[in-house]
């Protein structure tokens, strides 16, 4: 008999738990709060590897191309384009493709970039995408091992229930389900935003396309810098001169500070906790950080980041939670940025989110218990946090905060290797 899922947040973690789910038999619904019928992806870019790859291969059924590979990396030092540079392989993808095809293979969500979705496999559940619906409750009852979910229509301003076997927390670093469920969760501001954008390839002098489309790039400057590459369209469209080269550009902003207040504060006045969408920057804003920086930047970054003219900005945070990451007899599970929220340095949000995917069914078919799978867990997410902060701190803060850091993700290699990495446990 099908088990019943809900799964709160329908970003990419989301997505990802909810298709294996369906995939093995399970009955999913999705509740998203955004009531559009897609998530806005503001053309981000992302990065995935080992993880995204093989969920791909085990649950994609669309066919279509989905990530466009790099082998090679460069660093450029100021105004110097190339520093060194070394083999290093990624697959590289826009975050609105990746959430199409992940649809289409969820609700069969029919899109530009995959407009006849696969049907159903035999065995496969049922899988529903609801949008505007907030989750406002949690309840359990330990004697039917049931899970009652309260939730807001937007449409309607109702407040409404459902119930199922297993609710999975993939609400993000404000994550309601994690508020909901009582886990204490340490956050930090980094100490810097991100500037964020594209641009499409044909609007580029072949000189910096040919530089930006061989290799991911990098441009460190005095506690800044920038990382570019190639990514398809949010529709996917792949072809050469169509694609867009992806920037992310990190830049030191004090908290609470006057130059904070005007960056978050959009067009039309209103101020942004975290982020200001694309299209809604102040352009007297980005021009004033645009032109600040223009002249410590390697010339192909300078050209890139001058032909964009409707950038996004958000603030870069870390959370971690103190607490594990379950509750009511293993039946509220938190994934994700829920879990952990990475700062983007690594590139390994995606990679987190399918790891804790393709481990979630040890727990469900009884393979190994709830404590193996949050110890396995927190094991992987505590060394890609540690990372992704050194890595922050390389770029972004002083020698003291960098090496801090640094020591930290040592140490917790070291007591893997001399205390070995967490392994299931047999059965």
């Amino acid at each position: 008999m099908p088990r019943s899922v809900i799964v709160v947040g329908g970003s990419l973690a989301g997505l990802m738990h909810a298709l294996q789910l369906k995939r093995q038999g399970n009955n999913v619904t999705i509740l998203e709060q955004d009531p559009s019928s897609e998530r806005s992806s503001n053309e981000a870019g992302i990065a995935f590897r080992a993880y995204c790859e093989e969920f791909l291969t085990k649950y994609d059924d669309t066919g279509v191309t989905v990530c466009v590979p790099i082998s090679r990396t460069r660093i450029g030092w100021r105004t110097r384009p190339q520093l060194l540079s070394f083999a290093l392989s990624m697959r590289l993808t826009s975050w609105g493709h990746l959430y199409r095809v992940l649809r289409a293979n969820f609700d069969g969500y029919a899109s530009k970039a995959v407009p006849v979705p696969p049907p159903s496999r035999p065995g496969d559940g049922r899988g529903q995408y609801l949008v505007g619906k907030r989750a406002v409750g949690l309840s359990y009852n330990e004697q039917s091992g049931i899970v009652t979910v309260r939730y807001v229509d937007f449409s309607t301003g109702k407040e409404e229930q459902m119930t199922a076997d297993l609710v999975i927390g993939a609400d993000g670093i404000h994550s309601t389900v994690r508020n909901l469920i009582g886990v204490h969760t340490v956050k930090e501001y980094a100490g810097y935003v991100a500037w964020r954008g594209t641009v499409p390839e044909k609007l580029l002098s072949q000189e910096t396309l040919e530089y930006f489309t061989s290799c991911v790039n990098a441009n460190t400057m005095k506690r800044s810098y920038a990382i570019t590459y190639v990514i398809p369209t949010d529709d996917g469209n792949f072809e050469p001169g169509e694609r867009l080269i992806n920037f992310v550009w990190y830049y030191n902003i004090a908290e609470g500070s006057p130059e904070m207040d005007r960056v978050l504060t959009d067009i039309n006045g209103v101020h942004h906790r975290n982020t200001v969408p694309r299209g809604l920057v102040q352009p007297e804003e980005w021009a004033r950080v645009r032109e600040t920086m223009l002249p410590h930047m390697a010339a192909p970054f300078a050209e890139l980041v001058s032909k964009n003219d409707s950038p996004f900005v958000t603030k870069i945070h870390d959370a971690r939670i103190t607490s594990p990451p379950t509750c009511h007899n293993g039946r509220v599970i938190l994934v994700g940025d829920a879990l952990t929220t990475l700062r983007p340095h690594s590139g390994s949000a995606s990679e987190q989110a399918a790891f804790h995917c393709l481990r979630l069914p040890r727990v469900w078919d009884l393979e190994t218990d709830l404590k193996d799978w949050v110890t396995q867990v927190d094991f992987y997410t505590h060394r890609l946090y540690l990372l992704s902060r050194a890595i922050g701190e390389l770029g972004q803060g002083s020698a003291f905060s960098f090496f801090k850091s640094l020591f930290s993700y040592v140490a917790c290699l070291l007591s893997a290797l001399w205390y070995g990495k967490p392994k299931p446990s047999s059965r």
